[in-house]
């Protein structure tokens, strides 16, 4: 009898832990428009991940659902501008805050950028280590795609820089 109870909270227990993603990854892909000679960056990452990671900071709780939009963004911004960074030659690109869109379903967060690269995107160095201090099996990975060309680039832990090298 009461094994019974015993067995039900280790269901429970499973349960939640069901919900929660075995992996820790983020990804963004960077197109660039020649038109409007912008990279345009959207960045995917697990939505609770990130709301611990910007808590952490904040050193309070803070949700895509309870805070307010211009706060959470103002916050996501400087923590992106922080881990995400891009550079042409030995100088930093600027990065153009646009908006975020919460998949809920899915628990993806989207983060919307765009940066000014008059010169197309070969030779920038990117730097992606979003949440890699938050959880040390993080896997960040960029797909830059310029017209027809286009690079996957991965950002394992402790990796710095990469450079986009299209094939020739």
């Amino acid at each position: 009898m009461r094994a019974l109870p015993l067995f039900l909270v280790g269901l429970l227990l499973a349960a939640g832990t069901a919900w929660a993603h075995p992996i820790h990854t983020s990804l963004a892909e960077a197109d660039y428009n020649p038109k409007t000679q912008k990279l345009e960056i959207a960045l995917r990452v697990f939505a609770d991940d990130f709301e611990r990671t910007l808590s952490g900071r904040a050193e309070r709780k803070l949700t895509l659902e309870h805070t307010p939009s211009a706060e959470f963004n103002a916050l996501a911004f400087a923590y992106v501008k922080e881990h995400f960074t891009l550079k042409l030659r030995r100088s930093a690109v600027p990065l153009t805050w646009l908006g975020r869109e919460l998949k809920d379903a899915s628990n993806e967060l989207w983060l919307y950028l765009e940066a000014s690269l008059p010169d197309g995107v070969e030779g920038v160095r990117f730097r992606h280590a979003l949440l890699a201090e938050a959880f040390s099996d993080q896997l960040n990975s960029i797909r830059v795609r310029d017209g027809s060309r286009q690079v996957t680039l991965t950002f394992p832990l402790g990796q710095g820089e990469r450079t986009v090298k299209f094939a020739p």
